[in-house]
């Protein structure tokens, strides 16, 4: 169920009693004002016409007025506070009716000069009025003190609406702002996966890789444990491409990652550095752990494409001395390099040995 404007204003009983003393506002006074409720009823039209027909000489309240249906609505209501300022009745829904009328004010557009002007005009057609009704000279002048201050009263309930409202808004647009900021936050961070992500293997990119070997280095020399390296190489890899063509070639680097992720520990780190050209990260694993996985991966990428081969280095750091990435990686390069030329030797010996 929707709150009304008193509840959304935490407007007491007690707070509304407490603005009336602060106002002086007494009940003999209100009383008084009661007293003139036959009078007002009977000149509320007449009230109204005085008050719209100030109001058109000022452009810009016309202009926020604008069409006959809310000039319609908005001598209504007028009609009705006026009636209501002589009820008697100064309750919650009194309360209640004042916040709306600030409400349906700042939607229209009207600016609190302009509100605080038309009280004023409103004050004094009232205040002629009733000097026209009244001859007790000494009535008349407590029911017009009684009058000033119970407008000051409505005008502070109008103003806690501006006030709320645009305190509202402002933490709408703060909201907005936030969400906003989250929706570019996870936007960047989006882009910053996809920029440290090899597009056709969607294992992390050379970007991707510095930075995580520079950040697993820095943790393995803060907790003194060792990090290894695995190089990894397609053999004779742009012969496939010149012969096979290179879908088929995309399809050998994509189904090599999968054979290094498939075999990798969930704390390792797949890497595709470039061209046919790949690396793993192994925190915690020294070179014994890094060949056991090497193996695997050889043996699966093998399984795949018995007739392909790949070459492998592997380097470690920690304990002793720690390596930054650029030597780690040149080590296991070198010794990837190593790898391949040892089986060109024994390839280039088998076909010798064949020959004789």
């Amino acid at each position: 169920m929707d709150k009304t404007l008193v509840e959304m204003l935490h407007i007491s009983n007690l707070e509304i009693a407490d603005r009336l003393k602060i106002l002086g506002i007494s009940a003999e006074e209100l009383d008084l004002l009661s007293g003139y409720k036959p009078i007002v009823e009977a000149c509320a039209e007449t009230v109204v016409e005085q008050f719209y027909e100030v109001q058109a000489n000022h452009d810009e309240v016309a202009l926020l007025i604008g069409d006959s249906e809310t000039m319609r609505r908005l001598r209504n209501a007028l009609r009705r506070y006026v009636v209501e300022l002589f009820s008697g009745y100064y309750d919650h829904e009194y309360v209640n009716n004042r916040l709306r009328i600030g409400l349906v004010h700042k939607r229209i557009g009207v600016e609190p000069k302009f509100y605080l002007a038309g009280m004023l005009t409103l004050k004094s057609i009232l205040t002629e009025t009733l000097a026209a009704h009244e001859t007790d000279t000494e009535r008349l002048q407590k029911s017009l003190l009684a009058l000033d201050k119970l407008l000051h009263f409505d005008t502070t309930l109008v103003f806690d609406t501006y006030i709320h409202t645009v305190v509202t808004e402002v933490e709408n647009v703060k909201k907005r702002a936030i969400l906003y900021a989250n929706e570019l936050e996870e936007k960047n961070k989006l882009l910053g996966t996809y920029a440290e992500r090899d597009s056709l293997t969607n294992i992390l990119n050379i970007r991707g890789m510095q930075k995580i070997l520079r950040r697993e280095i820095a943790m393995a020399q803060r907790r003194k444990s060792i990090l290894s390296v695995i190089y990894i190489d397609v053999d004779d890899f742009k012969q496939v491409n010149d012969t096979k063509g290179h879908a088929k070639g995309d399809e050998i680097l994509v189904d090599l990652a999968k054979c290094i992720t498939e075999n990798m520990r969930s704390a390792d780190f797949a890497c595709r550095i470039g061209g046919d050209e790949f690396c793993v990260i192994l925190p915690d694993c020294d070179q014994a752990g890094a060949f056991a996985i090497a193996d695997l991966i050889q043996d699966a990428f093998s399984g795949r494409y018995p007739n392909n081969t790949i070459s492998i280095g592997v380097s470690e750091t920690g304990h002793q001395e720690y390596k930054d990435e650029t030597r780690l990686l040149h080590e296991a390069d070198e010794k990837m390099y190593a790898d391949k030329s040892a089986k060109k030797e024994q390839k280039t010996a088998s076909t010798q040995d064949a020959a004789e």
